[in-house]
């Protein structure tokens, strides 16, 4: 009789540990919070000195119609330990990747010559020169001018993703926290919403 109370005790107790291990797992699978790039960047108070925010600069004046509000998707790649991205090992990356130089930036255009995004030098003056020495780019668009953001907000991450790989870098956001794929579901849907209303205005525009 012990001996089957003892086999049922072990019993009781490996399923109470799989239905542990279990809500674990799924806790930890739907975790909005879960990091594309774990790695925590180094004296980020410091960082956020010497880095400019792209917001802040004239490059980033992307259309030629003042009177309509910018749509900004500004993602950013930071080296992980801060240390001087190789210049030419970066413009090769671009080169190779399509990108076209413009003003001492990196330009990516649509088929129509519209311009989709653009990667420039994060830390000031915010150029890339033969002798640039920077550890942060700026990957930006303004969703108002392509034809498509949501395809355009893929492109950008795709990059994003291939260039931290390439060069060990953090992907993180407009405000240079490491990104997440809650962050990035957001970004598309601001993407998806933008796309619904450029199609309603044009709609409206050849009913006219």
């Amino acid at each position: 009789m012990s001996i089957n109370t003892e086999i049922y005790l072990i019993g009781l107790s490996v399923l109470i540990f799989l239905i542990i291990t279990f809500l674990f797992i799924k806790k930890i699978s739907n975790d909005g919070n879960l990091k594309v790039k774990i790695e925590k960047i180094a004296d980020s108070s410091n960082l956020k000195k010497s880095v400019d925010h792209p917001g802040n600069q004239q490059s980033f004046d992307f259309q030629t119609d003042h009177t309509k509000e910018q749509e900004l998707v500004i993602l950013n790649l930071i080296s992980m330990d801060k240390s001087m991205f190789d210049i030419d090992q970066l413009f090769g990356f671009l080169s190779n990747y399509g990108a076209k130089i413009v003003n001492n930036y990196f330009a990516f255009y649509q088929d129509n010559r519209i311009e989709k995004f653009r990667v420039i030098n994060a830390l000031k003056p915010g150029i890339f020169e033969d002798e640039t020495k920077t550890f942060a780019i700026a990957v930006a668009s303004d969703l108002n001018v392509v034809d498509d953001p949501l395809n355009t907000v893929k492109q950008m991450i795709e990059f994003s993703i291939n260039f931290s790989e390439k060069f060990y870098a953090t992907l993180c956001d407009q405000d240079r926290t490491p990104i997440t794929k809650q962050m990035i579901a957001h970004i598309e849907s601001r993407a998806q919403e933008i796309a619904r209303m450029k199609q309603l205005n044009n709609t409206s525009i050849e009913e006219q």
